[in-house]
């Protein structure tokens, strides 16, 4: 793999020091300065010299900012033959996206806190919201249509798969552009995977991987590049061929200008939207734009797609605050994560009752990522797996179900919740208290002190749990879990609320007892990321707890060869099991559905939402600002008049839309 790393030269410095002695030369300068400028220009060391020289630099041409990938000029192998028959291509299935959607409108969101970097890979990268934001702004080789069940264009408009099941060559479309105007290359998906597996990007989860999927990167012309896997794996051409890819004049540099100098701002992307520095206003929002000279803009097969001008997410750190901004109107959609607001509060609202403001509750068959209490079983006291299973029988899910939940929610007693690859009659962790005093005994943790505190038979007591967390609307969830530890067994948990990036950077670097944490899920699993023992022990890899576990490790290694489909359900039920069994999480809860409020000034979908995508993803990806309906909001928020005088409350559209469930498709093995 050819690696290459790039430095700004001192320019900027120069011209720094220069504009300096321009505005302030009929004022004496300190000593220090002049000594530098001296020497940064060359001059004589004698304050006559500097004068003199300072009156001539009207006529110094001064060099500009450097400016990166300005000297790329990469150059290519002749242009082999293409003949499309020899190539595989598909057209996309029909999708949820209304083909005459208009353009326009700027989309208005909220996160609950700034993102620590918004690179694309290295240390705190892994995150939902920077996801969503570099899906808009890079593309990928090609998709995968689950409609059609195949693969269907992206930068590559054909591609070929060779019986060996290892060697992909894909064939770029020749119109991609970046948003900087330069044509998408060979040379691009090269670099691209170069910077995947190059370790001193600081993201070992994603360097191991790539490193272990891809033995060769081949430039076949300017167009056409060879990939080659380092086995047959049945995952390898949906991974390879669905990453983004970057431009090789931007993205070749070395890890500690990538990590530390690119904190800040992303290569150009080949995508709809393109993220410019100054809509990145650090600690308060971040802003996407649609570009006006997308490539692919004219493509029947896209039309109804991103519709919206601008996407804005504004940090709000209170939700609460985030709740009471959307009723004042300043932000279009807030999703409902408090089932008790949900049930409780909303239809008491004037803006809901007068269909202002219209409330939504979407099911489609996304899968659902699991998440709970996550034990770091590197270290004491959750190295105890029957410690670990004490916790979940003392965290009390019914509790909460009932006084917060209003039963909302389904239990998460699977690493795949809903979804084939969880082990079938799962059983659940149910809360019992006996059972957990039992465990804890069992690792000599038998009475309680005159002041209440677990205790062994020495006196020493069971140490504190300390909890990190970043959302106050979490105080409550914790509060019943500290009051239960506490009455139940005599185990004291200490709460301790910390901004956001904070937490990650315990988390990442498994600085932690334990904290509360989700993950989302893909449609076609990838475990080894997240439970092969080889990352136990490496910060900033997915391994939180530190899992380790032969069979699993095997069960993991041999499911990436399986090209049987069902064996491999037969196989994650496996590691289902013996994630079970081990206790990384005390599980918590899901929802297969996700629920919205918004401001009654948008267009959508039937459907309101594509079969796969994540909440608010498809909002970004198919709704669009309907400026008419937007009017006669504000018109009649005004008056104070209904939106919809003739229809009950709420139900300008059924309260509950359950169209996937209710149109339920099977979905194709991936086998190629």
């Amino acid at each position: 793999m050819r690696r290459s790393g790039m430095k700004f030269p001192v320019y900027i410095l120069i011209a720094a020091m220069l504009a300096l002695c321009a505005c302030d030369f009929q004022h004496p300068m300190p000593d220090y300065d002049k000594q530098a400028a001296w020497k940064i220009l060359g001059l004589e060391v004698s304050q006559e010299a500097f004068d003199q020289n300072l009156r001539s630099l009207d006529h110094v041409v001064l060099d500009p900012p450097p400016e990166w990938g300005k000297d790329y000029n990469p150059t290519f192998p002749p242009d082999l033959p293409f003949n499309p028959n020899e190539w595989l291509t598909n057209d996309p299935g029909p999708a949820v996206a209304v083909p005459d959607a208009p353009k326009g409108g700027i989309l208005r969101l909220s996160i609950s806190s700034y993102p620590p970097t918004i690179r694309t890979e290295g240390p705190n990268s892994r995150l939902a919201t920077l996801s969503t934001i570099h899906g808009l702004i890079y593309e990928s080789l090609m998709g995968y249509d689950h409609t059609i069940g195949d693969y269907v264009p992206g930068l590559a408009s054909h591609w070929q798969v060779d019986d060996d099941r290892q060697t992909f060559r894909f064939r770029i479309n020749p119109k991609a552009r970046w948003a900087d105007g330069r044509p998408v290359t060979a040379d691009d998906v090269a670099a691209t995977f170069e910077h995947y597996m190059n370790p001193d990007r600081k993201d070992p989860s994603i360097s191991q991987y790539y490193n272990e999927l891809i033995e060769e990167v081949k430039v076949l012309d300017r167009l056409t590049v060879e990939i080659r896997s380092e086995e047959p794996r049945w995952q390898s051409l949906l991974t390879i061929s669905g990453s983004n890819i970057y431009p090789a004049a931007y993205i070749r540099m070395d890890g500690e200008t990538y990590v530390n100098e690119w904190n800040w701002k992303l290569p150009p992307g080949t995508g709809p939207y393109e993220l410019k520095s100054e809509d990145i206003k650090k600690g308060q929002s971040i802003m996407v734009r649609r570009r006006k000279d997308y490539w692919d803009e004219d493509n029947p097969n896209f039309q109804g797609a991103y519709n919206f001008d601008a996407i804005r997410w504004e940090v709000i750190r209170d939700e609460e605050l985030t709740y009471q901004k959307f009723l004042a109107g300043e932000l279009d959609f807030y999703r409902v994560s408090r089932a008790q607001r949900w049930v409780d509060e909303l239809d008491k609202e004037n803006a809901i009752q007068m269909g202002w403001v219209q409330k939504r509750k979407i099911y489609n068959q996304t899968p659902n990522g699991f998440g709970g209490y996550c034990f770091n079983m590197r270290e004491p006291p959750f190295d105890s797996l029957n410690v670990r299973k004490a916790f979940a029988h003392l965290f009390n899910r019914e509790k909460l179900f009932e006084k917060f939940f209003f039963y909302q929610y389904e239990y998460t007693d699977s690493y795949y919740p809903g979804q084939p690859w969880a082990r079938p009659n799962a059983k659940r962790v149910g809360y019992d208290p006996g059972e957990a005093r039992r465990l804890l005994a069992l690792d000599g943790w038998v009475e309680r002190d005159n002041e209440g505190y677990l205790a062994n038979a020495m006196g020493e007591r069971f140490p504190v749990i300390p909890v990190e967390f970043a959302s106050p609307t979490f105080q409550r969830i914790h509060a019943v879990v500290v009051d239960d530890l506490w009455q139940q067994a005599g185990i004291k948990m200490e709460l301790d609320l910390i901004d956001y990036p904070s937490l990650l950077k315990k988390v990442w670097e498994y600085k932690y007892k334990i904290t509360f944490w989700g993950w989302t899920a893909s449609l076609f699993p990838e475990p080894i990321n997240n439970w092969h023992s080889k990352n136990a022990d490496q910060p900033q890899t997915n391994n939180l707890n530190g899992f380790k576990n032969e069979e699993a490790d095997k069960i993991m290694e041999d499911y990436q060869t399986e090209f049987d489909g069902k064996r491999r359900i037969k196989m994650l039920q496996r590691l289902d099991e013996l994630l079970f069994e081990t206790h990384p999480y005390a599980l918590g809860w899901f929802a297969p559905y996700f629920r919205v409020i918004y401001w009654d000034k948008f267009g959508h979908p039937p459907e309101y939402a594509s079969r796969f995508a994540r909440d608010t993803n498809n909002i970004i990806a198919y709704w669009w600002y309907d400026e008419a309906r937007d009017r006669r909001t504000q018109a009649n928020k005004a008056t104070n008049t209904a939106n919809y005088p003739d229809k009950p409350l709420n139900q300008y559209d059924a309260p509950e839309q359950t169209w996937w469930n209710e149109h339920d498709l099977p979905m194709s093995e991936v086998n190629q």
